[in-house]
């Protein structure tokens, strides 16, 4: 959980105020990735004030390298949390992707 892109209260809760750049590694995503990862799909907001981009497309590059089936989709807008809020301006966007892509890796 590199604080540099981890939402910084759950890093804290999860590890401490000072832990370890062992223990920080350790509960990584991107550095716990391996070729039996599950699939993922991934979203994300370019806005996101809460969890940076970069948590996301780390994990991505961590999954594309080692060849687990992943699509990360970063939309400009949306904030954090917003799932299938009705609000949000993608929603018909991202679950159309989704059932694509769900198709697609049950092939």
């Amino acid at each position: 959980m590199d604080p540099s892109y981890t939402h910084i209260g759950s890093h804290d809760d999860l590890l401490g105020k000072n832990p370890s750049k062992e223990l920080e590694q350790k509960y990584s995503n991107e550095q716990q990735v391996s070729p039996q990862t599950p699939p993922a799909f991934i979203l994300h907001s370019s806005d996101d004030t809460v969890v940076p981009v970069a948590n996301s497309v780390n994990y991505y590059t961590a999954l594309v390298n080692n060849k687990v089936s992943a699509s990360l989709h970063i939309y400009p807008v949306g904030g954090h949390g917003w799932g299938y809020n009705d609000s949000f301006p993608y929603k018909r966007q991202w679950t159309g992707e989704l059932e694509k892509w769900l198709r697609e890796i049950n092939k």
